[in-house]
């Protein structure tokens, strides 16, 4: 319920500015660059290489209760702040919206009893993933590819049995911090001097009064 109501919020707000596309949420984006995600995604089945835990109603409400943290945590962190950053830059509003979605991972230590080292290295994790699904919403275009990527990779991760082993946490940050990099210089190639791609530029952008 909570992130249903956070991700209605972040709706009205987007509608009410009139952002609804630009920010990538009344569209499908270019469909042959969603291709961008798939490290993600591999790094994010490894997870499962044990297999789940649960029985087949936990499993199933899990889909649920992971789609509505991934529609939530997309609308407010990819949509809507990532857009309401862009006057500081792409590469600002990515870190800067990365940075939030990070840091908004310590309530599950100040609420929810998480030990402090957990949730330091949670903050780090999570910022990582932030920082691609973000520099990936700009070359997509759509959160929507995001919100299933974001919901795969938690539902791996809560329903996987055990501890999510060290070598692969540091796998996970690793690919995300790469796949952040390359996107993001993948879109600041044309101002290098190279042509734009003219195939699939966003919009011209406004911003919300």
């Amino acid at each position: 319920m909570v992130n249903l109501v956070a991700a209605a919020a972040a709706l009205a707000l987007l509608w009410a500015w009139g952002l609804l596309r630009i920010a990538g949420v009344a569209t499908w984006g270019r469909l042959a660059r969603r291709p961008v995600l798939l490290p993600l995604v591999a790094v994010a089945c490894l997870a499962a290489l044990p297999g789940l835990a649960g029985g087949a109603p936990t499993l199933i409400g899990g889909v649920v209760l992971t789609l509505g943290i991934g529609l939530s945590e997309e609308l407010g962190y990819r949509a809507l702040i990532l857009e309401i950053a862009q006057p500081l830059g792409e590469v600002r509003a990515v870190v800067l919206s990365a940075a939030l979605f990070g840091v908004g991972h310590l309530d599950n230590y100040l609420f929810f009893g998480a030990s402090w080292n957990d949730t330091q290295w949670q903050v780090l994790s999570a910022g990582l993933f932030g920082f691609s699904l973000g520099a990936a919403r700009l070359v997509i275009g759509s959160v929507w590819p995001l919100v299933l990527v974001h919901a795969q990779a938690d539902y791996l991760e809560i329903y996987s049995p055990g501890r999510t082993p060290d070598w692969l946490q540091a796998l996970d940050m690793t690919v995300s911090l790469a796949v952040g990099l390359a996107l993001l210089f993948r879109l600041r190639r044309p101002r290098l001097g190279q042509p734009p791609d003219t195939e699939g530029n966003l919009p011209k952008r406004s911003r919300p009064a």
